[in-house]
């Protein structure tokens, strides 16, 4: 049942992913999201200090963080919460994720088919590179129907 689900779950967000395309073209300003607004708003750095009641140091410290990666997702939120903004978290996949789990199925299949090929290759019984490819596909299928998790552990 699990398996159905994250099948389902999977082509849910393909689509909701594949229809919201311009997801990717959200790129975080050069100053970071909270000066951007924070400027636009016409905010001080003391005015949002006093909204989140720090001292004025700390949000420019926010905002470095911000920039360097270093803040928490629990400071952004405060800081968006200060702003007026919801705070909006999610990743977006480089390519669906039906493609990476065929991708993540099909590198798992040369794995396997290459120990096994070299095994037989001490054996002097190798296959031909074209019969190896037909076995990877062949096992790629096998992968995905059977929802085998060995897919994973491959690095992307």
């Amino acid at each position: 049942m699990a398996k159905k689900m994250s099948d389902l779950r999977r082509s849910q967000l393909d689509r909701f992913f594949s229809s919201n395309d311009k997801l990717r073209d959200f790129k975080k300003p050069k100053s970071g999201w909270i000066k951007e607004i924070r400027e636009a708003l016409g905010m001080s750095l003391l005015d949002l200090a006093d909204r989140l009641g720090v001292i004025k140091q700390n949000i420019n410290q926010f905002e470095r963080n911000e920039i360097s990666g270093k803040l928490t997702l629990a400071s952004l939120e405060k800081a968006a919460d200060a702003l007026g903004c919801e705070l909006v978290y999610f990743l977006v996949p480089k390519t669906s994720l039906q493609s990476m789990v065929e991708e993540q199925a099909l590198k798992a299949a040369k794995e396997i088919v290459k120990m096994t090929n070299t095994t037989m290759g001490l054996e002097d019984q190798a296959a031909s590179k074209k019969s190896q490819e037909l076995l990877e596909r062949k096992l790629a299928s096998e992968l995905l129907l059977k929802k085998d998790r060995r897919i994973w552990r491959s690095k992307l």
